[in-house]
């Protein structure tokens, strides 16, 4: 998949600072992996399910993308260290489907960077005719839940023993075109 220019963007989050959001290259694995590396415990175990998780297969997983992955990193502008990653893979057997993930540096969390992230994934998504985004959330996640409620974008969920499992329309509803400011096709 190539990396459109036009998904660069400087972003001021709520509480002044400013990231530049932008497609992950493969290139980016030493930083994504350091950012991997200085999540705390409590957003690792959010993240990955697990205290300790195979973080060579994680940051594969987020730096290598082609037509069936895509993902974002924010960078700081104070000083260009990664802050958070978000991106979505295929399901194989289901090309309309795709499972999304999302980190956040602790110290960026409550500032709005995943409400941006998810507005650009659910817009590369679509252009790729990805129709739904899945995420498996655990219960007590919940920012990701509330991030996911709030979006604007048709949802559903399903609770199962230990993880919440979301489904995220990529099609934009009214109350999500007005949020992310994305325009509508009838303009």
């Amino acid at each position: 998949m190539s990396h459109p220019q036009h998904r660069q963007a400087d972003v001021v989050l709520r509480d002044g600072s400013t990231v530049h959001v932008r497609p992950v290259r493969a290139t980016d694995a030493p930083a994504v992996r350091a950012f991997f590396e200085h999540l705390s415990r409590k957003s690792i175990g959010l993240r990955f399910f697990s205290s300790f998780p195979d973080l060579d297969r994680a940051v594969r997983w987020a730096t290598q993308v082609d037509q069936h992955r895509y993902g974002l990193i924010a960078t700081s502008s104070a000083d260009c260290r990664v802050v958070a990653h978000a991106g979505w893979e295929t399901d194989p057997d289901h090309p309309e489907r795709a499972e999304v993930a999302f980190a956040i540096a602790d110290a960026m969390q409550h500032n709005g960077l995943g409400t941006i992230l998810l507005g650009q994934l659910t817009q590369t998504a679509a252009q790729a005719g990805v129709a739904v985004l899945n995420a498996e959330v655990l219960p007590q996640n919940h920012q990701m839940l509330h991030l996911f409620r709030d979006s604007g974008f048709p949802l559903t969920t399903r609770t199962l023993p230990g993880v919440v499992l979301v489904e995220l329309a990529t099609s934009p509803s009214r109350a999500a075109l007005e949020r992310f400011e994305v325009p509508s096709h009838s303009e």
